[in-house]
């Protein structure tokens, strides 16, 4: 199939446009413009590169007329105004969901699991309610969207990617972890480090969009989370890696540590079920894949060519 694929030159997308090429689907990759367009080359995505940004729905709209399927990863938040990106990520699904209604076919959209909040001590699953005021839930407005696409003729479905998405990669939040920790000379977590959140390889994360596009039935939302994790254990798993004490931390040092939005998102206490993707996609996170401390380790590695292997 002809797929486009937005966000393909970020963590996430660029996975995902390289494990289609590899099931033999041809990859659109949708780029805000030219520079894109060549760090999609310098990537080696196997991608066609198409320039059209967000804010360019016409361009996107006619892209997923012409191809088989869409998979719209990329979310842009300019500022930290998250109100204002889940408004464009309305519009873009919105022009796609008009392109594609009554064709059949597939139309995959991207929020998190950090839509739902704070659970409590039992992982929950897909159509668990929102935490009353928790911010996040904003992107639950994007998932109604393509929940309702079902309707209009449309294959569509929802992933949902962990808090910690991570590799041995020097990307994504592991590795955002290992270098503040690095910095600060101690690795932190928040409060007491009880609170767990979400965690998911990559890769892992890549073979969910892809058995969601193949097997997916119409309106479906998937959490994408390989496990639950003590933010406490992840802190001691860096300090571990880095030979560096661990400390607690406030959530105000935290947000000077690692950002306030991915602050307020290792603040949750956060358990999610992953039961839906294995029982009606065949999901099977970390079968092959590292631990997250696993990599933590291979991130606080010297550099390979002083660290040969």
């Amino acid at each position: 199939m002809r797929i486009l694929v937005t966000g393909a030159t970020g963590y996430i997308g660029s996975r995902v446009a390289r494990r289609l090429h590899a099931k033999g689907h041809a990859v659109v990759a949708a780029v805000r413009d030219e520079a894109s367009a060549r760090r999609l080359r310098e990537m080696e995505v196997p991608a066609e590169p198409l320039l059209g940004s967000l804010d360019d729905v016409e361009i996107l709209a006619e892209a997923a007329r012409s191809a088989d399927a869409a998979v719209h990863i990329a979310f842009e938040m300019r500022g930290g105004d998250l109100r204002a990106a889940v408004a464009q990520e309305r519009r873009v699904a919105q022009a796609f969901i008009e392109a594609l209604a009554g064709t059949g076919k597939c139309l995959i959209g991207t929020t998190a699991t950090g839509v739902v909040g704070n659970t409590g001590p039992v992982p929950v699953g897909e159509d668990h309610p929102s935490e009353p005021g928790h911010p996040g839930a904003l992107r639950r407005e994007a998932e109604g969207d393509y929940v309702a696409a079902a309707q209009r003729g449309i294959r569509s479905a929802v992933v949902r990617p962990s808090i910690l998405t991570h590799s041995d990669t020097p990307h994504g939040v592991a590795s955002r972890l290992v270098s503040a920790a690095r910095q600060q000379g101690a690795a932190h977590h928040i409060g007491a480090g009880e609170n767990q959140v979400t965690c998911v390889h990559v890769d892992d994360l890549a073979e969910l969009y892809v058995l969601a596009l193949e097997k997916a039935p119409p309106g479906r939302i998937y959490n994408g989370n390989g496990a639950n994790v003590a933010t406490g254990d992840v802190a001691r798993w860096v300090g571990r890696a880095l030979k560096v004490p661990v400390a607690s931390a406030s959530r105000e040092q935290a947000g000077a540590l690692w950002g306030p939005f991915f602050a307020m998102l290792l603040a949750l206490d956060h358990r999610m079920s992953n039961e839906r993707a294995r029982s009606e996609l065949g999901w099977q996170p970390y079968r092959t894949t590292n631990s997250l401390e696993d990599d933590i380790a291979r991130l606080a590695l010297p550099p390979r060519d002083e660290h040969p292997r």
